[in-house]
């Protein structure tokens, strides 16, 4: 939720946080309630209530698409720097909990470690992990290390990691609108931290409470009664990105994939110090520690009055590895759990995008049927018929919109689309859940090309 800061940053936003409360950041698409109001517990709780309503409303999508549908995550870290406070063997424990099968690793580059060879690869646990790294601007698979190779360009350094059959995809894409895609397998359509980092009246808000004797107590209670739903307070529809690729898409095929961006690094604890003092914490694999004054937040005599020196007041764990990979995942469709199979299929894009948190997506179709050809799904290419049909079905009724070349062109209440195909266009369908009177994005399926 908050990135690493410095102390002297942590100070300034305690005090700014009393004010971040009262600023109006531009909604988003589909959006009522700012990531604040979202907070309070009545908001908590009507989104738990609709997440339980969805759960128990979902049904087998009857659509085949002839593939398993395995659970995958891309861009998590564990092990791989001083900013990720979470071990590989959690990552996996986490895994198997939250029903992930897929585990792309993408270690943060160090010099003395060979992200390849010095990694997890192959089943663990029935849990399949494929390493990586994210390094120059891009999330990189090569099949063979890479160690050592200095490309002199970053065309070259993606023709070195696809050598062979390896995947790259182009990182934080709000970093790098510009960056050409054409010699990619895809790009991130949906980032955490990047939906985190548009934030900052949240982020505020947020490390305000840490020394807010009214906040705090509250934010522990909700954390502790509604977790997922305070995680995914800050959900939006990266709108900038999702034309970037829609604009790239209709230029060659590129694979929308989701990143987590998992390091189990957002804890924090308030401690007493003495009567006029708390130590505010932030803990990742290195902890950074602040100090905070009663002369400087008068609010702090409250936060310690009757506590002991060394009392914890407060934990506040927000991203444990089983919540983060639970928020949002890539859903491979492959013949079968190996790496080769999940390497193909995210090069073909037989791939969508989920926030799982909200209702479990897995089945979810969207295929294409000429009536003279085997079905094809998600990625594939065919030539515009006169039989040609496009369907979508999803596992509860949701607002289905498809959209051709970044328009939609038709958008209905319901868990099944049939669309007679008239046009030429690259086709894609979002899906979108009514969640406490707001619509948030839900499933992204990745194009069907129609030439």
């Amino acid at each position: 939720m908050i990135k690493q800061t410095n102390s002297a940053l942590l100070i300034a936003t305690l005090f700014a946080g009393s004010l971040a409360a009262q600023t109006a950041p531009r909604l988003g698409p589909g959006r009522k309630y700012t990531s604040i109001e979202r907070m309070k517990i009545e908001r908590l709780r009507a989104v738990h209530a609709d997440r339980t309503r969805f759960a128990a409303e979902r049904k087998p999508v009857s659509l085949e698409t002839g593939y398993n549908d395995y659970r995958a995550v891309l861009h998590a870290h564990a092990e791989d720097s001083t900013h990720t406070g979470g071990t590989r063997p959690e990552l996996l424990a986490a895994a198997r909990r939250a029903g992930v099968h897929i585990v792309m690793l993408t270690d943060h580059v160090r010099p003395e470690r060979d992200v390849i060879n010095d990694s997890w690869r192959g089943l663990h646990e029935g849990v399949l992990f494929i390493p990586g790294s994210e390094d120059r601007g891009f999330l990189s698979f090569p099949i063979k290390s890479i160690k050592g190779l200095e490309p002199g360009s970053r065309e070259q350094y993606v023709e070195l990691v696809r050598k062979g059959g390896g995947n790259i995809f182009l990182s934080h894409v709000e970093e790098r609108a510009d960056w050409p895609t054409d010699q990619l397998d895809g790009l991130e359509i949906y980032n955490h931290h990047t939906d985190v980092k548009g934030e900052g009246a949240f982020n505020l808000w947020l490390q305000g409470s840490l020394t807010d004797a009214v906040r705090l107590p509250e934010l522990v209670a909700a954390l502790n009664e509604y977790p997922e739903e305070v995680f995914g307070a800050q959900q939006d529809y990266l709108a900038d990105i999702i034309a970037k690729w829609d604009r790239d898409a209709q230029q060659h095929k590129l694979t929308g994939v989701a990143a987590n961006d998992c390091h189990h690094n957002q804890v924090f604890t308030v401690t007493a110090i003495d009567e006029n003092t708390v130590e505010v914490g932030y803990i990742t694999s290195k902890p950074t520690t602040t100090r905070v004054t009663v002369d400087k937040l008068p609010g702090v005599a409250a936060l310690v009055k009757g506590r002991k020196p060394g009392e914890l007041i407060a934990r506040l764990d927000f991203d444990p590895y089983e919540r983060s990979l639970s928020y949002v995942s890539t859903h491979i469709l492959a013949r079968e759990l190996t790496e080769p199979a999940v390497r193909e299929a995210l090069r073909r894009g037989h791939a969508y995008v989920a926030h799982d948190w909200l209702c479990d997506s897995t089945g979810f179709a969207f295929i294409a049927r000429t009536g003279k050809q085997p079905n094809l799904i998600m990625g594939d290419e065919v030539k515009l018929g006169s039989e040609l049909k496009l369907t979508a079905a999803t596992p509860v009724e949701c607002t289905m919109k498809l959209i051709r070349n970044g328009e939609v062109i038709q958008s209905a209440k319901t868990s099944r689309v049939d669309f007679d195909v008239k046009t030429s266009g690259v086709y894609r369908i979002e899906a979108w859940l009514e969640v406490d009177g707001e619509q948030r994005p839900w499933i992204y399926s990745n194009p069907i090309y129609i030439r």
